[in-house]
């Protein structure tokens, strides 16, 4: 049997630190068809050989960087929840950074950098699964708990989740990809939407629905 402990050096998390930062920064600065393997391992200060062992193409790069998006748009979802009010809480948080993410540029530069890919061996259904369906399933994990603990009637998280999910975007995605200039990008008006979204949505999920339903 194969020895399950890793040899050599421990992973230095600094590395990879500093290899999504440069793709970020070379994104923003220079565009998506400037994010190429050796541009990359050249702005994160780091070999090519230790690029391609922790990231083995351009796409793995990408799908990378939106992981990592990701988990901050999350991180509201994974607190600790005290009562309705927080649901709440936590609900209009997780609006506002999605709102962030999808209203800025950096995610526009993405897709397109995506786009850019070569079609053959692309793996788009990865893609999905790192992105939106982990958002959809993270957000239906939080309402179930939320429905078990009695602070919403919500029966069909995955359904809902849906539904909220479609709230929040609204046309902000399509407006960048046409990039129409985003007014909800500016933290004030995120938040205001958020509010605005997670009250619509609270009234059709509140606990006293349970007694109305047939």
């Amino acid at each position: 049997m194969p020895n399950a402990t890793p040899r050599g050096r421990p992973v230095d998390r600094r590395k990879d630190e500093a290899i999504l930062r440069a793709v970020r920064r070379v994104l923003q600065r220079d565009g998506p068809s400037a994010v190429t393997m050796e541009r990359i391992a050249h702005e994160a200060a780091v070999s090519k050989a230790t690029l391609y062992r922790r990231y083995p193409s351009r796409q793995a790069l990408l799908e990378a960087l939106v992981n990592r998006d990701a988990e901050r748009v999350f991180r509201a979802l994974l607190q600790p929840t005290a009562g309705p009010g927080g649901v709440r809480t936590q609900l209009e948080a997780f609006v506002v950074d999605l709102a962030g993410l999808l209203c800025g540029p950096d995610h526009r530069r993405y897709l397109q950098a995506l786009g850019d890919l070569p079609r053959a061996g692309v793996d788009l259904q990865g893609t999905w699964r790192r992105g939106p369906a982990q958002a959809h399933g993270r957000l239906a994990a939080f309402l179930a708990s939320a429905h078990a603990n009695g602070h919403l009637h919500c029966d069909d998280p995955a359904a809902a989740a849906e539904l909220l999910l479609g709230m929040a975007v609204g046309l902000d995605l399509v407006r960048s990809l046409y990039r129409v200039p985003q007014q909800r990008y500016r933290l004030a008006a995120r938040r205001t939407h958020a509010e605005y979204v997670v009250d619509l949505f609270l009234r059709c999920y509140a606990p006293e629905n349970r007694a109305t339903d047939p």
